[in-house]
């Protein structure tokens, strides 16, 4: 945990015992009342200001009970990086690593949706239903040291994703991009334009790694089984070209771990 995480609404209020965030001041960081730690307010946007969000959190109480905050800002939090992913929805145990692997990667937003030969369960799972994604992203956003976290919602098709997509860039259109260049860092991107890229192991698609994208980036990968041709078809249909991770069959979560960083590195965030 390199930043303790803090919802505004938790201020001032006691954060239970059993919170895993109060036994690691208490117990892991050896913290006591009147100490102080680094620590953010979680900002549920992934762009746009979000002054105040970094600073200290001063231990106002420590006790059998729980722990009390109070917060001391000091900065802003930095926007997440202009990538979202398209995911084909992971196998929940391997879900949770990898959603915490993207969220301190700093990917804007996630998209899990249900795929032709993924299995329909998976959807179903605690992974959503009981909001253990969050916990994860939570996580990863901690280790990361930043407290913005990623947008992440279900979708039960490829085509309902694809939908929402183009809901969410409609939307966005009509967001201020604010002025001169802080305005200019922290705007949500243009989802309607830049690059979109479907991951899949075709012998003619190019190499990710040779390709020059530019920002935003959206890119798509299907679960553990593949895209089928028919669901190729439709992410062609929504400007999605193809591209290759070589020849050696990737589980989803090293797939999606490996582009999400291939990417980052060509967009000089890595």
């Amino acid at each position: 945990m390199n930043l303790l995480l803090i919802e505004a609404a938790e201020l001032g209020q006691i954060i239970p015992a059993t919170d895993r965030r109060t036994m690691h001041v208490a117990r892991v960081l050896g913290k006591a009342r009147g100490d102080e730690v680094e620590a953010g307010l979680v900002v549920h946007q992934a762009f746009g200001r979000a002054p105040g969000s970094l600073g200290r959190a001063r231990i106002e109480g420590l006790n059998g009970e729980g722990m009390v905050l109070d917060f001391v800002p000091e900065g802003e939090a930095p926007p997440l990086r202009p990538l979202r992913l398209l995911l084909g929805f992971p196998r929940p145990i391997q879900g949770t690593r990898l959603l915490k692997d993207l969220a301190s990667l700093g990917v804007a937003e996630i998209i899990l949706c249900g795929t032709e030969l993924g299995e329909k369960s998976y959807l179903e799972s605690d992974l959503w239903k009981k909001g253990e994604y969050r916990r994860a992203i939570l996580e990863g956003a901690e280790q990361a040291a930043n407290p913005r976290i990623p947008l992440v919602r279900r979708e039960w098709s490829v085509r309902a994703a694809l939908a929402s997509m183009k809901a969410v860039a409609a939307e966005g259109e009509g967001v201020a991009q604010g002025e001169g260049a802080a305005g200019a860092a922290t705007a949500e991107p243009d989802w309607a334009g830049g690059t979109r890229l479907c991951l899949h192991p075709d012998r003619g698609a190019p190499l990710l790694g040779s390709l020059a994208p530019s920002a935003p980036i959206s890119l798509a990968i299907g679960s553990e089984r593949g895209w089928t041709d028919a669901e190729i078809a439709e992410l062609a249909a929504s400007g999605f070209d193809l591209a290759s991770m070589g020849d050696r069959i990737l589980k989803t979560e090293t797939a999606a771990v490996t582009s999400v960083a291939i990417v980052l590195s060509r967009l000089g965030f890595m």
